[in-house]
C-alpha cells in the first residue's frame, strides 16, 4: 500500500488569505465613502477662490473710476457715493474670506476625521507585522516537525513535546493572534468615539462610525475563517502525524465533546447573517437625507422625482404634512446606486467564497471521519484484517470511531483468549487421553479433571457474554446517533394533514432510514433501503443521509431524477466500486418524491421502489397523463390504489449504472394519502404456512384502513406483522410512511 505522503505546516499562507479577505471587505466601502464625498471636496476648492476673485475685480474697478472723477473734479456728492460703495464691497471681501476660513476650518475637521480612518489602518498594519512575526515564532516549530518527518530525521524531545501540547488548540491561538490587530485599531476607533472631540456635520460624524460597524464585521468573520481552516486542517491533515496510531485510538481532546447538529447551526447562521449584514449596510450608507441639499422647500418638479407617481396622490390627502415631512425622507442618487451595486456586488462575491469555505470544511469534518471509517469496515470484512480507526473529532462521529477502535479490541482479545483455550484444551485432551488409554484406574481422577476443565469453560462462557452485553451497550448508543440524524417528526406535522411513519429495524441499529428536507414550497421526502441489516446497514443510512444532504443544499439539486442519479455516483465513488466480479455490491433502493404544496404536483422517481398514491373513485385520474407503462391501478369499493413504478436498477455499482432515472409527475389533491415502504413488510416470513406476507394482501391491507387516521393506521398494520410474524424473528428491516395531503 503506497505510504501517505506528510503533507507542510500551513501558518503564514492562512494568515495572507484572512488579511485580504478582511481588506476585500472594508475596502469596497472606503471607495463608497470617498466617492460619495469627492464631489463636495472639490467643489469646496474651487467655490471660495472664484467668488474672492470677482469681488476683488469689481473693488479695483471702483477704486479706478474714483481716482479718475478726482483727477476731472467730478463734484463731491459722486466722490461720497462711490467711496460708500467701495467700503461695502471691502466688507463684501471681508465677508467671503471669513466664510473661506470657516468652510477651511470644516475641512480641516474632516481632515482630522480622514486622519483618524488613516491612524486607524497604520496601527492595524504595524500591529498586524508584529502578528505575523509572533504566528511565525507559534507555528514554527510544526512546520520543523512535520519537515524533519518528510526527510525522515531525528525529532527532538522538547519539538515533540511541544508539538503534542498544542497542536490541538492552534486553530484558537492562530485565530487569536489575527484578532489581535482587529482588537487594537477597534478600540482606538471606540476611544475616538467616546473622546470630547466633536463637531462638524452629522454626516461626516457617521462616517467614521458606519466604518467600524463594516470593519468588526469583517474582522469576526476573518476570525472565524482562519479557526474553521485550521481546524479543518488539524483534524483531518496534522493529527495523525503528531500522535501515534495507538494514542489515536480514543480521544485526545482536552475539551468536552461537541454536537453535530451544534455545529451545523452554527456555520448556518456564520454564513447567513454576517454576510447579509455587510450587504444591508451599503444599502443604508446608499440613502441620501433631503435636508443634506439645504433647499428651504422643495419645487414640484422637485417632489415629483422624490415621490414619483405619489405626488399628486400624496398632495391631495395632506399637502401639509407632506410639507413638513418631507426633509426627514431619504433618496438615493444615481452614482449613489452605481457604488452601491459595485459594493453589494463585491460583498456577494466575497461572502459566496467565505460560505463555499465554511460549508465545503463543515461537511468534510462530517463525512471525511465516516469514510475513513466505513473503510476500515470493508478492510475486515474483506481480508479479516483488523485496522483501527484515527478518532479525528470530538463530536458523535468522534464516539462513534472511538467506540468502533474499543469493540475492534476488545473482538481481538477475546478471539486470541478463545484460540488459546481451545488450544490448551486440545492438548489436555490428547495428554488425557492417552492417559486413560494407558491406565484405565485413573478414569475417576482425570473426570475430576474434564470437570475443572469444564468449569474452566463455563467461566469463559460467562466473560464472553459479559462482554457482548459491553458490544451491544456500543451497538444501543450507535441507534442514539443514528436517530438523531432522522428527520425531526415536527417536519412531518407541519407539512402534511396527517401522517405516520412505521420504522421497526430488525437488529438495534437498522439499514432502512427516511429523510425529508423542505425547501421554500417543496418538500423533499424519501425511503430508503440499504444493502444488509444492522451495523454495515447502519454506516450505508448514515452515508445516504449525508449524501442527501449535500446534494440538495450544496449543489442545488431540485430534480428527483437528478438526485438519485448524483446519489448514485457519490455512493459509487465513496465505496471505490468499479464493477469488478466478487466485489461487494453494496448499494441503495430508493423512493424519492417532491412535493409542490402551492401548485399540487408530486415528482417521484425509484431506485426498485415503487409509490403507492391512494384517492376516493370520484376523485380519480386515470393516470395523471402518464403512460400505463409507470401505473398500475387497483381499485375496490370507493377506492382506488396508483402504483407508480420505479426505474429497475439500484443505487450503487450497475450494469447499466449510467443510465438516468425517470422523473413521473403526478396532480395531487386533497385527501390522497401517499405510502412509501422498503420491501421489509411484504417479505416478512409468517402465517400457518410460513411464506412473505407478499405485496398483494399489503395492497389488500390499504384498502381496509383507509377510513382510519393515520395513527390508527399505523397501529393496524404493526398490529397485523406481529400477528403474521408470530413467533419467528424478523426477517429484514421494516419501514412505512404514510402522508395524507
Amino acid at each position: 500500500m503506497k505510504q501517505k505522503k506528510t503533507p507542510r505546516f500551513i501558518g503564514l499562507r492562512i494568515y495572507f488569505t484572512a488579511t485580504f479577505l478582511y481588506l476585500f471587505l472594508v475596502m469596497p466601502f472606503i471607495g463608497f465613502l470617498l466617492f460619495q464625498n469627492l464631489p463636495e471636496i472639490i467643489s469646496e476648492s474651487k467655490f471660495s477662490s472664484q467668488l474672492i476673485n470677482n469681488q476683488a475685480d469689481t473693488t479695483m474697478a471702483r477704486l479706478d473710476s474714483l481716482r479718475i472723477n478726482i483727477k476731472i473734479g467730478k463734484n463731491g456728492e459722486n466722490i461720497v457715493g462711490d467711496e460708500l460703495l467701495i467700503e461695502q464691497n471691502v466688507d463684501s471681501i471681508v465677508a467671503v474670506i471669513e466664510e473661506d476660513i470657516s468652510r477651511q476650518d470644516n475641512s480641516e475637521l474632516r481632515l482630522k476625521k480622514n486622519q483618524n480612518l488613516e491612524k486607524f489602518f497604520r496601527l492595524y498594519f504595524e500591529t498586524l507585522i508584529l502578528c505575523y512575526l509572533l504566528g511565525m515564532l507559534f507555528n514554527g516549530p510544526f512546520k520543523i516537525y512535520l519537515k524533519r518527518k518528510r526527510k525522515q530525521k531525528k525529532i527532538g524531545k522538547r519539538l515533540e513535546w511541544y508539538c503534542k501540547k498544542f497542536i490541538l488548540i492552534t486553530p484558537l491561538v492562530n485565530s487569536l493572534i489575527l484578532l489581535l490587530p482587529h482588537m487594537v485599531s477597534h478600540i482606538f476607533a471606540i476611544s475616538t468615539f467616546l473622546s470630547a472631540e466633536t463637531g462638524g456635520r452629522e454626516s461626516d460624524n457617521n462616517i467614521f462610525l458606519n466604518f467600524f460597524y463594516v470593519s468588526a464585521i469583517a474582522a469576526f468573520l476573518t476570525t472565524l475563517f482562519v479557526y474553521f481552516w485550521k481546524k479543518n486542517r488539524v483534524q483531518l491533515k496534522y493529527i495523525e502525524y503528531f500522535f501515534n496510531k495507538d494514542q489515536l485510538r480514543k480521544r485526545i481532546f482536552r475539551f468536552r465533546s461537541g454536537k453535530i447538529g451544534r455545529q451545523l447551526w452554527y456555520a448556518s447562521i456564520i454564513t447567513t447573517f454576517f454576510p447579509l449584514a455587510i450587504v444591508g449596510l451599503y444599502l443604508v450608507l446608499s440613502l441620501t437625507s433631503v435636508r443634506d441639499l439645504g433647499i428651504t422647500e422643495l419645487s414640484n418638479e422637485q417632489r415629483i422625482i422624490l415621490f414619483g407617481n405619489w405626488n399628486d396622490t400624496l398632495s391631495m390627502v395632506s399637502e401639509q404634512n407632506i410639507t413638513d415631512n418631507e426633509k426627514d425622507l431619504y433618496y438615493v442618487t444615481a452614482m449613489d446606486t452605481i457604488v452601491m451595486f459595485f459594493g453589494i456586488g463585491s460583498g456577494i462575491l466575497v461572502s459566496i467564497i467565505y460560505i463555499f469555505l465554511i460549508l465545503r470544511w463543515t461537511t468534510r469534518s462530517i463525512v471525511y471521519p465516516v469514510n475513513e471509517l466505513l473503510l476500515n469496515m470493508k478492510k475486515i470484512r474483506k481480508d479479516d484484517s483488523s485496522p483501527y480507526t484515527l478518532v479525528r473529532t470530538n463530536d458523535e462521529v468522534g464516539e462513534l470511531a472511538e467506540g468502533f477502535n474499543i469493540m475492534l479490541h476488545k473482538i481481538k482479545n477475546y478471539i486470541a483468549n478463545i484460540s488459546q483455550m481451545n488450544a490448551e484444551l486440545e492438548d489436555k485432551v490428547i495428554e488425557r487421553t492417552k492417559e486413560i488409554e494407558e491406565q484405565k484406574e485413573e478414569i475417576e481422577a482425570q473426570k475430576e479433571e474434564i470437570t475443572t476443565q469444564l468449569e474452566v469453560v463455563t467461566d469463559q462462557k460467562n466473560i464472553i457474554e459479559a462482554q457482548q452485553y459491553q458490544i451491544l451497550d456500543s451497538i444501543r448508543y450507535a441507534k442514539r446517533i443514528q436517530s438523531a440524524i432522522l428527520p425531526p417528526d415536527d417536519l412531518f406535522k407541519n407539512s402534511f394533514t396527517d401522517h405516520f411513519i412505521l420504522n421497526r429495524p430488525r437488529d438495534i441499529v437498522s439499514g432502512d432510514f427516511y429523510w425529508s428536507i423542505k425547501i421554500e414550497s417543496k418538500i423533499y421526502v424519501a425511503v430508503a433501503d440499504c444493502t444488509g441489516h444492522g451495523v454495515p446497514g447502519a454506516f450505508l443510512s448514515i452515508l445516504g443521509i449525508s449524501f442527501l444532504n449535500e446534494i440538495v443544499n450544496m449543489k442545488h439539486s431540485r430534480d428527483a431524477s437528478q438526485i438519485l442519479g448524483q446519489l448514485r455516483k457519490a455512493l459509487i465513488f465513496s465505496l471505490h466500486q468499479q464493477g469488478k466480479e466478487g466485489e461487494a455490491r453494496d448499494g441503495l433502493e430508493v423512493a424519492l418524491c417532491v412535493l409542490d404544496m402551492d401548485n399540487c404536483t408530486l415528482q417521484f422517481a425509484g431506485a426498485n421502489r415503487p409509490l403507492y398514491l391512494v384517492r376516493k373513485c370520484d376523485e380519480k385520474q386515470e393516470s395523471n397523463g402518464q403512460s400505463n407503462n409507470n401505473i398500475s391501478v387497483f381499485e375496490k369499493d370507493e377506492y382506488q390504489i396508483l402504483k407508480y413504478k420505479p426505474d429497475s436498477m439500484p443505487i450503487g455499482i450497475y450494469y447499466d449504472a449510467d443510465s438516468p432515472f425517470t422523473n413521473i409527475d403526478i396532480r395531487i389533491q386533497a385527501g390522497d394519502a401517499i405510502y412509501l415502504f422498503t420491501d421489509g413488510y411484504v417479505d416478512q416470513i409468517g402465517g400457518p404456512r410460513r411464506k412473505t406476507f407478499r405485496v398483494k394482501y399489503f395492497r389488500e391491507l390499504l384498502f381496509q384502513i383507509q377510513d382510519r387516521e393515520m395513527n390508527e393506521q399505523k397501529k393496524i398494520l404493526e398490529q397485523n406483522i406481529s400477528e403474521w410474524q408470530g413467533g419467528l424473528i424478523q426477517t429484514d428491516d421494516i419501514l412505512v410512511i404514510g402522508m395524507k395531503i
